[in-house]
């Protein structure tokens, strides 16, 4: 598969978590043209986006008939505006991060850790590290 459809793949299971659902969650591949454009229009309607980053992937061995195995981390940013502006029952985005940290911590995810910053004076992101492996083809 390629990182394209990997993130495809993992945005489509965060969409289809009920808890970040009703928590007014909704999961973008960074990889989409539009990702910016799209999770802040969301974001500046009192939503938390969830954007799946992989920005660092490492060669674990040679190619095989199927692909290229590499292994590394997948962020996934949970980005909310001032709580003032956040819709009334929606998730805060360290508690969507915390949400999506129980939901993928299995076999294919490792959970690494979740850390939450001031991403400007409206914006905070908590991003949640995972490391994975899997094959990557062209």
């Amino acid at each position: 598969m390629t990182i394209f459809e990997f993130q495809k793949l993992l945005t489509a299971d965060l969409n289809g978590t009920k808890e970040l659902l009703q928590g007014g969650c909704k999961a973008f591949a960074e990889d989409t043209r539009t990702v910016y454009n799209e999770s802040e229009q969301f974001v500046s309607s009192g939503g938390v986006a969830l954007v799946v980053v992989t920005p660092r992937l490492n060669r674990v061995g040679g190619n095989t008939d199927n692909g290229i195995p590499v292994e590394g981390d997948i962020l996934i940013r949970c980005i909310e505006r001032a709580p003032l502006s956040s819709k009334r029952g929606n998730l805060r985005a360290l508690d969507a991060a915390e949400i999506v940290a129980h939901s993928l911590d299995d076999d294919t995810f490792e959970f690494r850790s979740i850390e939450q910053a001031v991403t400007s004076p409206e914006t905070i992101t908590a991003t949640v590290t995972f490391s994975c492996s899997f094959l990557l083809t062209k």
